[in-house]
């Protein structure tokens, strides 16, 4: 587990930067998740029994019906809370009469662990509409949050929608399963790995997000992207070495560096 990607979940989280949370240094990344984790389920688990009483009452109700109190009356905060509440159908059936708009919103109230069989359940067209929403507004913690659940095969093809390289690298920049992130990046054409070296090499965050995915790659994806590292600008694995052994994952870079 990577701590500095749960240490920028945590962060957002409390809406707080970073270097704020330095009076938790002495905790790891799994700790720092279970203090997240703790923290978002903290409004659950107080009202948790109102939120199980709403979603009770609205069983029986048409999903037109439903869906327009979702939207007009109890707003996207109390919608996310009794989702986990709502037999798994009928939050299906709701969220697919929700614009992209909406379930964005709702999105940025969800608890990405307790949102899986959703996310497994949701048409991959709909999520594809709700992700553009969330990459327009900036939203890369909350897309990051959720690329560690959502199915390995959706993912691949949300992935798709977002043309952004550095978008890409922002939303892995928040996301734990690095090893899912780099399997995608390994699918995409030379044209748009080369983008996303780029863009990475602008920027030295970016830079350690995108070391971190190819350290996840096998010998013969590092080796491509060495190629195409080096069809971007030929001192930029030189650059790349130096910053992975200062954060201390260059032994997991072998294959890229002696290509």
């Amino acid at each position: 587990m990577d701590r500095n990607t749960e240490l920028r979940r945590l962060a957002q989280a409390l809406h707080k930067k970073p270097e704020d949370l330095a009076y938790l240094d002495a905790l790891d990344g799994l700790a720092l998740q279970k203090v997240r984790i703790s923290f978002q389920n903290s409004l659950l688990n107080k009202f948790g029994p109102v939120f199980e009483k709403i979603a009770n009452a609205g069983k029986l109700a048409p999903d037109a019906i439903s869906a327009t109190l979702c939207t007009k009356v109890f707003g996207p905060t109390i919608t996310a809370n009794m989702s986990y509440f709502t037999p798994m159908n009928k939050a299906i059936s709701l969220c697919k009469l929700f614009d992209e708009e909406f379930m964005a919103e709702v999105a940025r109230e969800q608890i990405p662990e307790k949102a899986v069989d959703m996310l497994a359940g949701l048409p991959v067209e709909q999520l594809k509409r709700v992700t553009a929403k969330l990459v327009e507004y900036g939203d890369y913690h909350v897309l990051g949050g959720f690329t560690d659940y959502i199915p390995e095969q959706k993912a691949i093809e949300i992935m798709e929608v977002i043309k952004d390289p550095a978008a890409n690298l922002h939303i892995s920049f928040y996301a734990q399963r690095k090893d899912r992130i780099g399997k995608m990046a390994a699918l995409l054409n030379d044209e748009r790995l080369v983008e996303l070296i780029a863009a990475a090499f602008s920027d030295d965050q970016l830079l350690v997000e995108v070391g971190l995915i190819t350290a996840e790659m096998d010998t013969k994806a590092q080796q491509r992207m060495a190629k195409l590292t080096d069809k971007v600008n030929k001192t930029y694995r030189a650059k790349a070495k130096a910053k992975a052994e200062e954060m201390g994952y260059a032994n997991r870079l072998e294959a890229y560096f002696s290509a």
